[in-house]
């Protein structure tokens, strides 16, 4: 594992003493569900609920008290994850893979709530002679948002599957945020290639000189999870009905979004105004067929037994739904 991997499952192994701190968690009873987003067209359906009032239309059709959602953005996965432990936030987006970690590490202290979006993570590369993996030479770099990210993970899953070793694109890849890796690949620096999600999967691909090396589905399947909604244990234990009905509220939202993506994209950019991206072009990655919304989650156990053959989970997991709490496991996931 790496250096930064180590230092990251040691700081949530000491956030994760937090959690028994009765303290730092709200009383039973809450008045709102906070939850922490990062940015992008992939938490579509958590700004549907807020902006839509969702949530509280859902608990107002069972006669409980009206409570709504309240969105905050950060950036980056760290942050979500501190929120959670530290009690801070109710609920959090995040990628399989840190859910699974968190969930380990906490035992089960945090959980996954419902799936979100299921958009591709997609390779792309300007080197007209790189059509496969096999073809990333010595000097090209990779760029990753991190090296415990989705992308990066699913990398080291395609190495193993098409080259026989996980860790052979290791020294290949580097950490970049999408915005910087983009303009990196783009410019035609030592940056080759670039393994990201929407939009900037559809920013780049609309560049000529681009082409798709894989995408996410080729490794994991179709409709495997990019980002699902988690919760903190204590909040959902003593709000189950708000949590329950936070579930309900994703299925909504999800359904607004696929009946009229024109409009769900208006929603979008005046929740995230953009300069690259108009109600068309937003609604065009609603429409993709590759971008799917859904609260079922996939392509859990993929990663799951990955990362414990590859020592980032000590323990085998069973089944997906002991990541999850209950309000989904009669979902088809998998």
């Amino acid at each position: 594992m790496t250096k930064n991997g180590i230092s990251r499952r040691n700081a949530l192994g000491a956030i994760a003493g937090a959690m028994v701190l009765p303290g730092l968690v709200r009383a039973q009873g809450a008045t709102e569900v906070r939850a922490i987003i990062q940015y992008g067209v992939s938490y579509l359906p958590l700004m549907m609920i807020e902006e839509e009032k969702l949530l509280g239309a859902v608990l107002a059709e069972q006669g409980a008290p009206r409570i709504e959602l309240r969105l905050q953005r950060v950036s980056g996965s760290t942050a979500v994850n501190e929120g959670l432990l530290a009690g801070t936030a109710d609920m959090g987006v995040m990628g399989v893979p840190s859910l699974l970690i968190i969930a380990e590490k906490t035992r089960g202290g945090v959980k996954g709530v419902a799936g979100c979006s299921s958009l591709p993570m997609v390779l792309n590369t300007v080197a007209d002679r790189i059509k496969t993996i096999a073809d990333f030479m010595p000097q090209d770099r990779i760029a990753t948002p991190a090296n415990t990210s989705p992308q990066n993970i699913c990398l080291r899953m395609a190495a193993e599957k098409l080259l026989g070793d996980p860790k052979k694109l290791d020294t290949n890849v580097v950490a970049l945020p999408h915005p910087d890796a983009m303009a990196a690949m783009l410019a035609g620096t030592e940056v080759t290639a670039h393994f990201t999600n929407a939009p900037f999967a559809q920013f780049e691909a609309d560049d000529k000189r681009v082409h798709r090396v894989l995408s996410s589905d080729d490794v994991l399947g179709k409709a495997s999870t990019f980002v699902l909604l988690a919760g903190n244990g204590r909040f959902v234990d003593q709000n189950p009905k708000v949590a329950a009905a936070m579930v309900q509220a994703m299925d909504t939202a999800i359904g607004r979004i696929k009946a009229d993506p024109e409009r769900a994209a208006e929603l979008y950019l005046k929740q995230e105004p953009s300069k690259s991206m108009n109600t068309d072009y937003v609604a065009r990655i609603l429409k993709d067929p590759e971008n799917v919304f859904s609260v079922a989650p996939g392509g859990v156990m993929a990663y799951a037994d990955f990362m414990q053959r590859t020592s980032q989970l000590k323990s085998k997991l069973a089944k997906w739904q002991d990541v999850f709490f209950p309000f989904v496991h009669e979902r088809q996931g998998s």
